[in-house]
């Protein structure tokens, strides 16, 4: 189960002091300050029958509402709140998060849009962005979100959980040095979550992948690795082995990722993908026939016909390496691939006809 969105809006009792005293004012927010929610509720209600007109208790009743998980009730008094006096930013950052409780995020960004965060003061700036960046994130806006959560992250730099969505929205964003950046410091910050290092390990192994420079893809991957094998040390799940494994690959460790897939193996010995894994470790090592022996394996596991086509290429290969010919010629047929079938047709004609010359 997701964990709820939760902002911090701050209340300006400094507005409301400046108001009239109406009796049962100060009664509620005092108990709005404890925390009685039901009583400062009853108070802000008497005031709002009293008076409708005045903002501030519209204000003050939509936040008790709100606290009490009245949403609809809540978002209602908000509105009105906001109707009375739209210039108030306290106002628009409370009906903000009213609106999305009920999943309104269109109107979240509509509003907000309306606001100049240059113009916040600064503990409403940190607030004003979250919320803001995570209304765009609901609506698929992921640029959008990504530069709230670029600002909001320049405010918290300290922050390990701020540190952790930004780099999570910018490794979503394709914004690939951003992400690491952030998703480093997150983990510096706060060391002992396994979440924040497997994140950061998927961003590198994600990065390894794409770049084209050796030394930056093997640094990649070495340090993905050492971080996935933490996080495998401290809740050794199948998917824990999996990512260290595909970090090992990548890193060039082959003789690890052989020993973490038997780990993972063992975790569950129904994924074809694992003894796959192992044999394109065996296969990087030019260890053949244990590499023909693990993809045997993954073939009988394989489902999908793409999923038995990419263990018949590997299959041809680890055939090929061995001079097993027919049954290279064979898996690459399987494969689909003809030109590799071509290339082992023409290097089996070379060898024939090299034994025939050394057999006269």
């Amino acid at each position: 189960m997701r964990k709820p969105v939760i902002f911090t809006v701050l209340v300006l009792f400094a507005v409301a002091s400046a108001l009239p005293a109406f009796a049962g004012w100060e009664e509620g927010v005092a108990a709005f300050k404890n925390k009685k929610y039901q009583e400062a509720a009853s108070e802000f209600q008497k005031l709002v029958d009293s008076n409708p007109e005045a903002y501030s208790s519209q204000y003050m009743l939509g936040m008790s509402l709100q606290r009490l998980g009245r949403k609809e009730e809540a978002l209602n008094h908000l509105r009105k709140a906001y109707d009375l006096n739209p210039n108030d930013v306290s106002v628009k950052l409370e009906l903000g998060k009213a609106y999305f409780t009920v999943r309104r995020y269109g109107e979240v960004v509509k509003l907000l849009d309306s606001v100049d965060p240059s113009k916040l003061p600064g503990t409403h700036k940190s607030p004003f962005y979250q919320m803001r960046g995570e209304a765009k994130l609901k609506l698929d806006d992921v640029n959008g979100g990504f530069k709230d959560f670029k600002a909001l992250a320049g405010l918290q730099p300290k922050d390990a959980k701020v540190q952790y969505k930004f780099g999570a929205v910018a490794l979503k964003a394709d914004q690939m040095n951003e992400a690491i950046t952030a998703l480093d410091r997150a983990v510096q910050l706060d060391p002992k979550d396994p979440d924040k290092k497997k994140t950061y390990a998927n961003a590198l192994i994600k990065k390894g992948r794409l770049s084209r420079d050796k030394t930056t893809k093997k640094s990649s991957y070495l340090k993905a690795a050492e971080l996935s094998k933490a996080v495998a040390a401290a809740q050794p799940t199948f998917d824990h082995l999996m990512l260290q494994m595909s970090a090992e690959l990548g890193a060039g460790l082959f003789d690890d990722a052989v020993v973490t897939g038997e780990k993972a193996m063992a975790k569950n010995g129904t994924d074809w993908i694992v003894p796959f894994y192992i044999g394109q470790a065996y296969t990087s090592s030019d260890k053949y026939a244990k590499a023909e022996s693990a993809l045997k394996k993954a073939l009988g596991l394989a489902k999908k016909p793409a999923d038995e086509k990419k263990v018949w290429q590997q299959l041809g290969f680890a055939y090929e390496k061995q001079k097993k010919y027919s049954e290279s010629i064979s898996a690459y047929q399987n494969a689909g691939d003809q030109a590799a079938m071509a290339r082992v047709e023409k290097n089996y004609e070379t060898s024939r006809y090299n034994e025939q010359v050394e057999a006269e």
